[in-house]
């Protein structure tokens, strides 16, 4: 019978959890004047910014004017992104944590491989040995 999956259980449960906690974290984004005009603000603003920037290289004009958001806007679209950011962080963390734990359990079965074919070894070596011991014994005792 195969092992349940508990990681990845756990994994998509741990998601799941962090969907509510990203929509709090927009919402107080919202409501906190610190929070929204020392770190909402600006990153909506440099966000903004480099999306217009690709559009119009990617259409071909170099030198287009990059205007502010209104305030409203920003605080829309910087809560939105740090969300997001959020929800995008906290799923590679978890790739990552399974791609490790996936790579250190491969690591250990390669490893007990290793070690049993190491053992294999000494004891074919052990069992050469005892058998040219014998093989001496034998021609000895033939001799006398």
């Amino acid at each position: 019978m195969p092992a349940l999956p508990l990681g990845k259980l756990a994994i998509l449960a741990v998601k799941q959890v962090a969907k509510p906690f990203a929509k709090g974290l927009k919402n107080g984004a919202k409501n906190s004047e610190i929070f929204k005009n020392y770190f909402i603000l600006p990153v909506a603003q440099g966000v903004h910014w480099v999306d217009v920037k690709v559009k119009t290289r990617l259409m071909g004009a170099n030198n287009a004017q990059v205007y502010k958001l209104n305030e409203k806007l920003a605080v829309e679209y910087g809560s939105e992104f740090i969300s997001e950011f959020f929800l995008y962080a906290l799923g590679t963390a978890l790739v990552l944590y399974e791609y490790n734990r996936s790579a250190n359990k491969e690591e250990r079965k390669e490893r007990k491989i290793q070690n049993n074919a190491e053992r294999m070894e000494n004891e074919l070596q052990k069992l050469q040995n005892d058998s040219l011991e014998s093989v001496f014994i034998i021609e000895e005792q033939g001799l006398k």
